[in-house]
C-alpha cells in the first residue's frame, strides 16, 4: 500500500505548531512535504513550477491564513482527500472549488479557539467602553482626573447598550453567551442563519438596522467577496457618533481607508482592531496615529490554551481523512457525499 503523503505549508507565525503537527504525523509513519518559507508581507501564492513537487502526491493538504490555495492548487493534487487547516480561518482556501470537487475541509475550530475569542471580544467591548488606558493615565500624571460629572467621565456601562454582531457563528455565539448577564440588547445579521437557529436572547436584523442602533458593533465573518470590505464609507456612517466597531475576524472585512478618516473625524467613538488588510499592520498606516482605536496584532485571542489544542485537532483531522472519515471539525459537512464518491473513485483509479 502506497505511503500517505501530506502537503504542510510554511507560516512564519505557526512555526511551532505546524512543526509539531508534522512531527507527529511523521511519528505515525505518514510522508510529509513542507512548502516554501513564508515572510511578512503579501499571503504566499504558490508557483505553478512547482505545483507536482509540492502538491503532487499530497492526499491531504494544510495551508493558513498566510497561504493561497486556488483552484489550481487543488487540481494540481490529483490524490487529494481533503484541506486542513490548523486554525480557524480558511479564506485563502477556495472553498467553492472545494465543495464542486467534493474535498472535505477541517479546521481548528476547538473550544479553546472560538471560546477564547469570543472571551477577547467581551473584553474589548468593555475597554472601548471603559476607556481604561484613559483613567490608567490619571493615576500616572498624563492625564487630569476628570470631573465626577456625565460630561466629563468618559467610562460607560454595558448594561443597557445594543450590541451588534455581524455573522452569527461559533464566536459569535459564545459572545452571546458570555453577554448574557450584562444586560444588554444584541442584534445579530447573519444572512446564513435560519430564525429558528437563533439563540432566544438575540434578534436577527438587517445590517443597516444593526448599524444604526448599535452601541457596539463586532465583526464575525469569514471572508466571501460578498464580506470583503462590507464596512465601508457608506456603513460607517450609519453607525451613532458614540458607537464602537470591533473586529476580529478578518482585515478585509472592513475598508481600512474609510475606517481611518470616519476614526479620525470622529463620526465615530473608536475601534478594536485585531485583524488587517496587510499583516502585520505597516509601521506607516495611519491607524497608528490615531488615540481612539486599539490595535493588536492579530493575537488578541492567542492563550496557551488554544496553541496547544492546534496541533493534536489538526492531526486528529488529518488522519481520519486519510481513514476515510470526515474530520473532527469539518467546515462542510454538506458534502460528504460528494467527499466519499471522491474517496472511492480514488480507490478505483488507484486500483
Amino acid at each position: 500500500m502506497p505511503q500517505h503523503s501530506v502537503f504542510i505549508c510554511h507560516d512564519y507565525m505557526l512555526v511551532e505548531i505546524l512543526d509539531e503537527i508534522e512531527r507527529l504525523l511523521r511519528a505515525q509513519g505518514i510522508e510529509v512535504v513542507r512548502g516554501p518559507v513564508t515572510g511578512p508581507g503579501a499571503k504566499l501564492v504558490y508557483p505553478r513550477e512547482r505545483y507536482a513537487e509540492l502538491f503532487g502526491r499530497a492526499e491531504v493538504m494544510t495551508f493558513s491564513s498566510r497561504s493561497v490555495c486556488p483552484r489550481e492548487v487543488i487540481l494540481a493534487a490529483p490524490r487529494l482527500r481533503g484541506i486542513v487547516n490548523p486554525t480557524i480561518g480558511m479564506e485563502t482556501v477556495d472553498i467553492d472549488a472545494c465543495n464542486e470537487l467534493g474535498i472535505i475541509l477541517g479546521n481548528g475550530a476547538t473550544p479553546q479557539n472560538f471560546l477564547g475569542m469570543a472571551e477577547a471580544t467581551v473584553m474589548l467591548m468593555l475597554m472601548l467602553l471603559y476607556q481604561p488606558k484613559a483613567t490608567e493615565e490619571v493615576l500616572r500624571g498624563k492625564r487630569p482626573r476628570p470631573k465626577p460629572t456625565p460630561s466629563d467621565a468618559w467610562a460607560r456601562m454595558m448594561l443597557g447598550r445594543t450590541i451588534g454582531l455581524v455573522g452569527l457563528g461559533r464566536i459569535a455565539r459564545g459572545v452571546v453567551d458570555r453577554l448574557s448577564g450584562f444586560g444588554v440588547r444584541i442584534l445579530a445579521f447573519d444572512p446564513f442563519v435560519a430564525a429558528e437557529d437563533v439563540p432566544p436572547n438575540v434578534t436577527l436584523s438587517g445590517l443597516d438596522e444593526l448599524l444604526k442602533e448599535s452601541d457596539v458593533v463586532s465583526l464575525h465573518v469569514s471572508i466571501t467577496e460578498s464580506a470583503r470590505a462590507m464596512i465601508s464609507e457608506r456603513e460607517l456612517a450609519l453607525m451613532k457618533p458614540e458607537a464602537y466597531l470591533i473586529n476580529n475576524s478578518r482585515g478585509e472585512a472592513i475598508d481600512e481607508d474609510a475606517l481611518y478618516r470616519a476614526l479620525r473625524d470622529r463620526r465615530i467613538a473608536g475601534a478594536a482592531l485585531d485583524n488587517f488588510v496587510v499583516e502585520p499592520l505597516p509601521q506607516d498606516s495611519p491607524l497608528r496615529q490615531l488615540d481612539n482605536v486599539i490595535l493588536t496584532p492579530h493575537m488578541i485571542g492567542h492563550t496557551q490554551d488554544v496553541f496547544a489544542s492546534f496541533p493534536p485537532a489538526a492531526v486528529e483531522n488529518i488522519t481520519r481523512i486519510l481513514r476515510g472519515e470526515p474530520p473532527l471539525y469539518c467546515k462542510n459537512p454538506d458534502i460528504v457525499p460528494a467527499w466519499r464518491r471522491r474517496l472511492a473513485a480514488l480507490e478505483q483509479a488507484a486500483g
